[in-house]
């Protein structure tokens, strides 16, 4: 009894397996050209997120598209045998081949998401682009679709089995599973590389000085708790015993450096505040560094401008530090940062180095009421 699998199919399979990796692989050696030729990759469907390439992930994206090209040719082979009782003809064996892509799709989906789910559960699949390789594959199937189905189509006079096979659904099952570990395991070893260069680079780091030395007989003022202001009189300012200034993390753009700073209520009641955060710097020797400060926005943040507003309790308003990244070799550097909601009040500090340097000038932006409940605090 002759056996569906012959050769025709098994070319044709073949094939797709081709025609799916040289795709993907165009688009992944496109994404690495450094120049603009890369925005060319826009062009070809993302069969392969972003993330899972080479590009991002090196041997493990080489290996992941190899995975996703063989299991492709697989699928296909499956559906077209699922097929077989009602005759493989042209129409069904290339939309067999877009329901094949479209399923790898969803595995490398997944597998791309797994660290996203793991974390925050199947919410997080909203935040790591579910869905774009399925809805690529599904495409890519369609206008592809025809090429392997001239070759795997059955002519009308073949005989067709009365009832199609079983073996094809745990086959079909097992292959986008291993799609799936494989977008998981790709994953976690483009993670692990992160962090790994990050773990090398905060060695290198640690190892060379951030700035000059200290010097204890360098000359300098210390920083002043409070800066000569005065504190306006009113009856719900955010004093010290109803707020307080907490650090945020910083962040880093293209030579640009910026650092939140939260004004949080912690008492029962809402208090105000109006304008801008009184802020200084400490330098390695614990003497006041020399920055201009000027108030309005920067290319970190926008200044929405002085005004008065409410921090409800528990609540918080958010100011953003921004200065232009500078070289920090054999400089005074900032070791301290010192902040106090308005000019007048009392500072308080954080031990942290930051390249704003001796000369430096930071933006910093005015008080606004914090609406992003994921600020640091």
């Amino acid at each position: 009894m002759r056996t569906f699998l012959t050769r025709r199919l098994l070319l044709s399979a073949a094939i797709v397996a081709a025609l799916w990796m040289a795709t993907a692989g165009a688009r992944d050696a496109l994404l690495q050209i450094p120049s603009g030729i890369a925005q060319l990759s826009s062009l070809l469907p993302e069969l392969v997120p972003t993330s899972l390439t080479a590009y991002q992930a090196g041997g493990f994206g080489i290996a992941a598209t190899v995975v996703g090209g063989v299991v492709l040719g697989v699928v296909f082979s499956v559906i077209v045998a699922l097929v077989r009782h009602q005759g493989a003809r042209f129409v069904s064996s290339w939309f067999a081949l877009v329901v094949a892509a479209a399923l790898i799709g969803l595995g490398f989906d997944l597998g791309a998401g797994w660290s996203w789910i793991v974390a925050y559960g199947p919410r997080g699949l909203l935040s790591s682009g579910f869905g774009v390789a399925a809805a690529a594959g599904a495409l890519w199937g369609l206008a592809v679709g025809w090429i392997p189905a001239l070759i795997a189509r059955v002519s009308v006079a073949e005989p067709a089995p009365a009832r199609p096979p079983l073996w094809p659904v745990p086959v079909a099952a097992a292959a986008v599973a291993a799609v799936v570990i494989a977008g998981a395991v790709t994953d976690a070893g483009r993670n692990a590389a992160i962090e790994a260069e990050v773990a090398a680079q905060q060695e290198i780091d640690a190892a060379s000085s951030f700035g000059a030395l200290p010097d204890p007989d360098a000359a300098g003022v210390p920083v002043p708790e409070t800066a000569d202001a005065t504190v306006p009189d009113d009856p719900q300012w955010c004093t010290e015993d109803r707020a307080t200034v907490l650090k945020g993390e910083p962040d880093a753009a293209t030579g640009h450096r910026g650092m939140p700073l939260e004004l949080f209520n912690f008492s029962e009641q809402p208090c105000v505040i109006e304008g801008y955060p009184d802020v200084a710097f400490g330098d390695q020797n614990g003497h006041l560094l020399d920055v201009t400060i000027e108030h309005g926005g920067s290319f970190m943040a926008q200044d929405p401008g002085p005004q008065r507003i409410e921090i409800p309790a528990g609540g918080s308003a958010v100011t953003v530090l921004g200065w232009d990244a500078a070289s920090p070799h054999d400089a005074l550097v900032t070791n301290t940062v010192w902040a106090a909601p308005t000019p007048g009040m009392v500072r308080g500090s954080w031990p942290l180095e930051l390249d704003i340097v001796e000369g430096s000038t930071v933006s910093v932006t005015a008080w606004t009421v914090d609406v992003d409940p994921t600020s640091p605090n």
